[in-house]
């Protein structure tokens, strides 16, 4: 049969048996492919989103497979094939037929409109044995007010003429085992929102493990590759031109304060990033070492449950109402779930050593009873690829509003009409347009005041702590992400209350105050210089 008399494309209702069969291109792997964690995965997955179509695109060129093809399994002496197939999805009830004329060429603009809004996005499959799952774009869960995915982007697909999109998604793929580790994997997914907010090229799996192997040693050998470390991820991350910043597992394990307060900061800034993780077997007490791993951290859930005041000083970080991380695990899925549940878990290292009880996370893995679950994830660090000129760090920024938040909230308490609790802060990386686009839809800020935000010069990069009464925000204080850290790096403050800024004012119109805030930290004392320089009628008339 010549390449013209292949099928181009098919069509099938969707159920989990026929994408079990869809993803399996070697009959012998079956058994393989039924066992994977993305089957669970998708099936769910799926389900939730109602996926009732799949429409195949045969003969499909994907740009990523192709360069891995073309690096390691076009030279092999088994024949495998270049060509791919992707899987569209749709939760549209429409005939096959229809769908079939339409792809036919038959004009029906009905029918190409109901297959736009009901797409839900692709998966390719690969054909190999069981490394299946190739570049995936799916819409992600719905937001319901407390799922985030600020590091999302639009997909542009085409199926055989029918523009179709993706909104708000990043892509994914399964580890290949040959050309990529499960580090690379989640470099490729990160380098998917890195690249489209810094505009840097995205390289191919293949051509992340080249560039990770510069620091490659001379003894290991680069194809096949069994795994990426944490020098060999960050030399990768700086082929694409961007600055390795890591958060070490020392910061970030203990009671995932850090932990959720780092992420939430830069996730909220747009960028993702790989998260290290151990994963332990909990089948058995004490649980056991399964293995080193590291996911693209790509979003987050906010709970309703009371903040946990942090410290002496009774803190209250926004970001520490986070329940669960959402991230692209290479061996399960894209967005898939990690919870915060409070499970402390005990287990032994690889060398047998019982290990303290320590804070973990619920995964979708399995452990040695198969339950999914069981699996538990303990976290070791995060590695933030950043512009670079992003060089204030989030935990500068955290420590300095700390230091004043310490002094105004038993200010505030003790006032003719006391907060009921301690300010909320919520503290992110931001940009200058998305600062002033918030200016400027601000309602209550007196015109002269907006004018003059609006108008003045701000960095690109801007590092927003934002305080809360309630649900009411106080003020916004904005600070330069570009300065270093021994600046004052306060460029404005935003001020949402009149009442409140009034006793600020006041108070911070003496500048021993100043002194007071600049012994325990620098931006805290920036804050009350700012508050004393500008008087409250400059502000609010």
């Amino acid at each position: 049969m010549s390449d013209e008399d292949l099928p181009t494309f098919d069509i099938y209702p969707y159920s989990r048996p026929q994408l079990e069969a869809l993803l399996t291109s070697y009959p012998d792997t079956a058994a393989t492919i039924r066992s994977k964690l993305h089957l669970e995965y998708f099936a769910g997955y799926f389900g939730d989103l109602n996926a009732k179509l799949i429409v195949v695109e045969r003969r499909y060129v994907d740009r990523d497979f192709l360069e891995d093809y073309a690096a390691y399994y076009v030279r092999c002496f088994d024949d495998y094939d270049r060509y791919c197939n992707r899987l569209h999805f749709f939760r549209c009830d429409i005939a096959e037929d229809q769908v079939r004329r339409v792809l036919q060429g038959e004009d029906d603009a009905a029918t190409v409109e109901t297959l736009s809004e009901g797409y839900l996005g692709f998966v390719v499959a690969k054909p190999l044995p069981t490394t299946v799952v190739g570049r995936t774009c799916l819409i992600t869960y719905l937001p319901e007010g407390r799922r985030f995915f600020p590091n999302t982007r639009d997909y542009d697909a085409h199926l055989f003429g029918i523009d179709l999109k993706i909104r708000n998604t990043l892509a994914f793929q399964e580890q290949d085992n040959v050309v990529a580790a499960c580090a690379t994997s989640a470099l490729w997914s990160v380098f998917q929102g890195t690249g489209k907010l810094f505009q840097h090229p995205i390289p191919s799996p293949v051509e992340i493990t080249k560039a990770a192997a510069e620091r490659l040693p001379s003894s290991t050998r680069l194809l096949p590759n069994r795994g990426l470390n944490l020098e060999m991820m960050a030399h990768a991350i700086r082929s694409v031109g961007l600055e390795p910043f890591l958060i070490n597992g020392a910061a970030t394990a203990t009671d995932h304060y850090t932990l959720k307060g780092a992420a939430y900061a830069y996730l909220q800034g747009h960028i993702p990033m790989i998260l290290g993780i151990t994963l332990i077997d909990t089948t058995h007490a004490p649980a056991t070492f399964m293995g080193k791993h590291a996911v693209a951290l790509t979003g987050f859930s906010l709970g309703d449950g009371a903040i946990q005041p942090y410290g002496s000083t009774g803190f209250r970080l926004r970001a520490s109402r986070i329940d669960k991380f959402y991230v692209h695990d290479d061996q399960v899925g894209p967005f898939a779930r990690m919870i915060f549940d409070g499970t402390k878990s005990t287990y032994r290292s690889p060398s047998g050593q019982a290990m303290d009880p320590t804070a973990s996370i619920s995964t979708s893995w399995r452990g040695e009873n198969g339950v999914i679950g069981s699996g538990r994830a303990l976290s070791e660090m995060l590695l933030i690829p950043l512009y670079h000129k992003i060089r204030v760090p989030f935990s500068s920024i955290h420590d300095g509003v700390l230091q004043f938040d310490s002094f105004v909230s038993k200010l505030l308490q003790a006032g003719p009409e006391p907060l009921a609790e301690n300010l909320e802060w919520d503290i992110f990386l931001t940009t200058v347009i998305d600062v002033k686009k918030g200016i400027r839809e601000n309602k209550t800020l007196p015109a002269n005041r907006k004018a003059t935000l609006l108008t003045r010069p701000f960095p690109r990069f801007i590092w927003c702590a934002t305080a809360l009464a309630g649900n009411d925000k106080v003020f916004d204080f904005l600070f330069d992400a570009t300065d270093i850290e021994q600046g004052q790096c306060l460029v404005g403050v935003v001020e949402h209350d009149k009442k409140l800024s009034e006793v600020l004012h006041e108070v911070f119109s003496d500048a021993n105050v100043e002194t007071l805030l600049g012994n325990r930290h620098r931006f805290a004392a920036a804050i009350a210089r700012w508050f004393r320089m500008h008087p409250f009628d400059e502000m609010w008339n």
